[in-house]
């Protein structure tokens, strides 16, 4: 009999143990007076604790992985006339010698934005990359126009730098981007580049 009731005494030591070890343990403390008169008092504290999870959101332009492409077709245009050319070769022209001007083009339309965390402050910067062209259009001819909370981190492309937006709110909006420059200057061709935005929270 002894060598069956020694581990069912183990058994019932370790449930106690592990009933035990599931409560949360607080204070005990007694009041006592011998005598029977007055007041008594025991106070006990418990501690609360709440652990909230650090988020930050940052959304511009699509949802998801997809990355907006803001595109522009400069547009020339041949003096006198003026003339707008089309695809062609010894294509007649009624030039008078000055040199042809071309603007920017259509702008593209704004993209949304948002921006959310319950971090205790809240920052996004950006960067630009390196252009891959000839004679590429300058960041600063970039010029960044925002509506809504949502503050656009420098006021163009070349002044990309780092602002604050609130905690705990939706910061939202939209942001234009405007081309303006010489564009007389620039490189024929495609010229691409890649700006990075960067939300923080600490």
């Amino acid at each position: 009999m002894t060598h069956f009731r020694t581990p069912t005494l183990a058994l019932i030591a370790g449930a106690c143990l592990s009933l035990v070890g599931t409560n949360a343990l607080a204070e005990s403390t007694y009041g006592y007076n011998a005598d029977g008169t007055g007041n008594v008092t025991a106070t006990a504290q418990v501690k609360l604790s709440v652990t909230v999870p650090k988020l930050i959101l940052l959304r511009v332009g699509s949802a998801n992985t997809t990355v907006d492409t803001l595109a522009w077709t400069a547009v020339p245009s041949i003096p006198a006339t003026p003339t707008a050319p089309s695809n062609g070769n010894n294509v007649g022209v009624d030039w008078d010698g000055a040199a042809p001007t071309i603007t920017a083009g259509t702008q593209p339309a704004a993209l949304n934005v948002y921006a959310w965390t319950n971090a205790t402050t809240a920052t996004i910067n950006c960067s630009v990359g390196t252009w891959v062209g000839t004679n590429s259009p300058a960041n600063a001819d970039f010029a960044v126009t925002v509506t809504g909370t949502l503050p656009h981190p420098g006021a163009n492309l070349g002044a990309c730098a780092s602002t604050t937006f609130p905690s705990n709110t939706l910061a939202s909006g939209t942001w234009a981007y405007a081309l303006s420059g010489t564009p007389a200057s620039w490189g024929a061709g495609v010229h691409t580049n890649t700006v990075t935005y960067t939300a923080s929270g600490v």
